[in-house]
């Protein structure tokens, strides 16, 4: 009886530690869920902003617009997935890979997040290219610039041609759902208002390509943000998750090791009635 309870009282000591990670882990992961949905807001709005200008801009040009550097046209297309960069998630990371296999044998996958490329590599479709995600908000502007300039020197090379988006996106916190958006060719925002032409200090034309350009830079990291809010969100629910199932085998193993004490007490009054009685 008292190895039994042993053995109780050290599982439930584990348990309480397995209960310490999970709740630095939940609070870690509600901080930085926190932090890229008061980030998304700017990013949004930056996009916004660069949106405007190249829309003025554009209406500054009387030929052929500026493409970037494709009109989608010429070269393979290609999925840019934009997945976790760590586990603890429950199935959201299959899910996005699920989606991403759905493309068509030849369109090329670019992931974003070691979790994806090992999923890719294991369903035995590995990425045509590949970079570790942002693990904080601090990183995702770092991890959109090597996104967007690995872009542009493929489409530069006539290797890309239409590409889109993939990335989880999650409602102030709930559990992500995968969105799929248009990257290129790039569908320039058109300027309906005709306000009267911006004072402009450089060739509209090499204007239009450098807003082009931050454009460009702008749609990706407001994905990869997107994408880090939606890891975070799902890692949170995973870990509230974990805490509800860790809490449930806590009270199964406090009142059985209740049991067993009470258990262990009644034999030792047994043994105890017993002894005086035989002594008597």
């Amino acid at each position: 009886m008292s190895e039994r309870l042993a053995d109780v009282e050290a599982r439930r000591a584990s348990v309480q530690e397995l209960e310490a990670v999970t709740d630095v882990m939940r609070s870690l992961a509600a901080m930085r869920l926190q932090q890229a949905l008061g980030t998304l807001a700017g990013t949004r709005a930056y996009a916004e902003v660069i949106a405007g200008a190249l829309a003025q801009a554009a209406a500054l040009l009387d030929d052929a617009p500026v493409q970037w550097p494709t009109d989608g046209q010429h070269g393979h297309s290609a999925l840019v997935l934009f997945a976790p960069e760590h586990g603890f998630i429950g199935a959201f990371a299959e899910r996005l890979v699920d989606a991403a296999l759905a493309a068509p044998d030849g369109c090329a996958l670019w992931v974003v997040g070691l979790c994806g490329a090992a999923l890719l590599e294991e369903r035995g479709r590995p990425p045509k290219w590949s970079t570790a995600m942002a693990t904080n908000t601090d990183g995702v502007t770092a991890t959109a610039r090597r996104i967007a300039d690995a872009l542009y020197r493929a489409a530069a090379e006539g290797r890309l041609g239409r590409v889109e988006l993939l990335y989880g996106r999650t409602d102030a916190g709930a559990p992500p759902e995968p969105v799929r958006r248009p990257l290129l060719p790039l569908g320039l925002p058109q300027d309906g208002a005709r306000p009267v032409p911006p004072l402009i200090n450089m060739p509209p034309r090499e204007l239009t390509a450098r807003l082009v350009d931050e454009y460009v830079f702008a749609l990706l990291a407001d994905a990869a943000m997107e994408s880090f809010a939606a890891e975070n969100a799902a890692r949170l629910s995973t870990m509230m998750t974990a805490r509800h199932n860790i809490e449930t085998t806590l009270d199964g193993l406090t009142a059985t090791a209740r049991h067993l004490r009470q258990e262990q007490v009644t034999n030792e009054l047994i043994e105890l009635v017993s002894g005086a009685e035989a002594m008597g």
